[in-house]
């Protein structure tokens, strides 16, 4: 019997675990998810409410939520409720939730404060606001040269710019989350890491990029070969001396008041 062989993780999503699980989010309590893509923050909030929670993802993507919907919730956590939804429109009448998080989505908005000044009116008295959200540095950075890992980190970015989005919208996240409302109770960063040791995970985000880059005209699939891609990234990662500091998360969390 053959195995299809997993991506490797994405390390971005990493200081999520760190992150949503303290931030207040209790058992039976109603959560939305922002932008919910394939649905892995919506079963980890469907894991912390617990069966008698209720979470409900929220994307402008139907292919996303076909894949989100293609997973089934474990024994012990809420079930999810996937919509289809515009974030840079009107949202729908959702009702209230005891708490809404997001993670990567503000930043691809066209008008980050708008959706929260939406989001607030979904709000109540004591309502969570979390979200993890990430800038544009002078990344990747490591304890030598790091040309190939710069350019993808480069074509990543640029893509994000030509596509509308905000690449500054992390520094400036608890700003736009305080003027929405909501009081911060935690704000702050985290290194986004490349390990030496293990699999890169870039060969599979610019696989997953590509069409977005050629759409926006910075590429062509003539000129970006995906294969020689991945052996000068795993080329330069095992012998990059050290780990590779890739990407900076922000990571902020309040209550509407």
């Amino acid at each position: 019997m053959s195995h299809q062989k997993l991506a490797p993780a994405n390390p971005a999503n990493a200081p999520s675990g760190r992150f949503f699980p303290h931030i207040g989010i209790e058992a039976g309590m109603r959560v939305l998810d922002v932008g919910c893509g394939n649905g892995d923050l919506s079963r980890v909030m469907a894991s912390l409410v617990g069966l008698e929670g209720e979470v409900i993802g929220i994307d402008s993507s139907k292919e996303a939520l076909a894949l989100a919907r293609a997973v089934q919730p474990t024994s012990k956590s809420a079930q999810v409720r996937y919509q289809i939804a515009d974030l840079s429109s009107e949202l729908p009448d959702l009702g209230q939730f005891d708490a809404i998080v997001g993670r990567r989505v503000l930043m691809y908005l066209p008008d980050a404060a708008a959706t929260l000044t939406q989001l607030a009116r979904l709000a109540k008295a004591g309502t969570i606001l979390a979200f993890q959200e990430h800038s544009r540095a002078d990344l990747p950075a490591g304890a030598n040269d790091l040309p190939v890992h710069r350019q993808c980190y480069r074509m990543v970015w640029d893509t994000v710019t030509a596509e509308g989005g905000d690449t500054t919208l992390g520094y400036r996240l608890a700003d736009l989350m305080r003027a929405a409302g909501f009081a911060i109770d935690h704000a702050r960063s985290e290194g986004v890491l490349i390990q030496p040791w293990e699999e890169s995970f870039l060969p599979t985000l610019a696989r997953a990029m590509l069409p977005r880059m050629i759409e926006q005209g910075l590429t062509s699939e003539d000129e970006f070969d995906l294969d020689s891609l991945a052996q000068r990234v795993d080329d330069e990662r095992r012998t990059a001396k050290g780990t590779i500091f890739w990407d900076l998360a922000f990571l902020v969390s309040g209550r509407f008041s």
